[in-house]
């Protein structure tokens, strides 16, 4: 049963107390010197307990670090029961493999804070101020390089060159060529497609052209290219890597650039200012 309370004890205790400050006691005193002078003041250094650091930063870095452990956990549990249970091995070095998943989820923390601050908003004022200041051609120039540029920056790329070392040159020899030889050259082209895609989603957004002639444009002579590789046995080997390089190529780095360009070129073309 709930018991009564009369309004003026209600009054009393949610009333706000108030209590003035002098303004004096707020700054400190003005000390002069041998001639009178205001000796300019120093505040001494900020000093922070171990519990208030943590207090302060706990907050910040536990939602990146749950963010990440729920990226990372869930495979490495998969890869763990996929060894014990179907390849039937112990699992080795279990030590450093926790110490190298403790690194990947830290440095994916990092990561993604400065893609977040740093990457992101510079394509996205990229997006918004050089189509105010610059010609239609320079704008496609600078997506089309800055395509390229994210392309081997995309840590992706990088692994999957590293497959290179691995191939059986006599099995696959044209593979072993383009992972190992031709690496720089492979990582160009895939650069240089993903820079015409950004150059074709410029104009896109600028010209309000439709999507589906687009993707049907590029489809067609992809898998008629396909299809002619997997007529041909040695070129049948490096589909695989031909399609995993339009995979891969997409991922942490070029895939949120090439997002916030297109929405600073959106808000610039007056297509919208969200990123809806």
């Amino acid at each position: 049963m709930p018991s009564e309370i009369q309004y003026g004890q209600y009054v009393r205790e949610s009333t706000l107390k108030q209590r003035s400050v002098s303004y004096n006691d707020l700054t400190p005193k003005v000390e002069l010197d041998g001639q009178g002078q205001a000796i300019p003041y120093q505040a001494p250094k900020l000093k922070l307990k171990s519990a208030d650091i943590y207090n302060l930063l706990a907050p910040y870095f536990n939602v990146r670090l749950i963010e990440q452990v729920k990226a990372v956990f869930p495979l490495a549990i998969y890869l763990v029961l996929f060894q014990i249970l179907i390849l039937r091995q112990p699992i080795q070095e279990a030590l450093l493999i926790t110490g190298g998943l403790g690194a990947v989820i830290f440095g994916l923390m990092v990561f993604m804070e400065g893609l977040k601050l740093g990457l992101m908003p510079f394509g996205e004022i990229i997006g918004t101020n050089l189509p105010k200041k610059s010609p239609l051609p320079v704008v496609l120039l600078i997506a089309f390089l800055l395509g390229i540029g994210v392309t081997f920056a995309e840590p992706a790329i990088g692994a999957l060159q590293a497959v290179g070392s691995i191939v059986n040159v006599e099995k696959a020899p044209f593979l072993s060529t383009l992972l190992g030889e031709w690496a720089g050259t492979l990582v160009l082209m895939v650069g240089m497609g993903v820079g015409l895609a950004a150059v074709l989603g410029t104009a896109r957004f600028l010209y309000n052209w439709s999507l589906k002639p687009m993707i049907y444009m590029a489809l067609a002579p992809t898998i008629g290219l396909t299809v002619y590789c997997m007529s041909n046995p040695d070129l049948a080997k490096i589909l695989g890597l031909a399609w995993d390089c339009g995979a891969v190529t997409t991922g942490p780095v070029t895939v949120p650039l090439v997002l916030a360009l297109g929405i600073g070129i959106a808000a610039s073309g007056g297509k919208g200012d969200s990123s809806l």
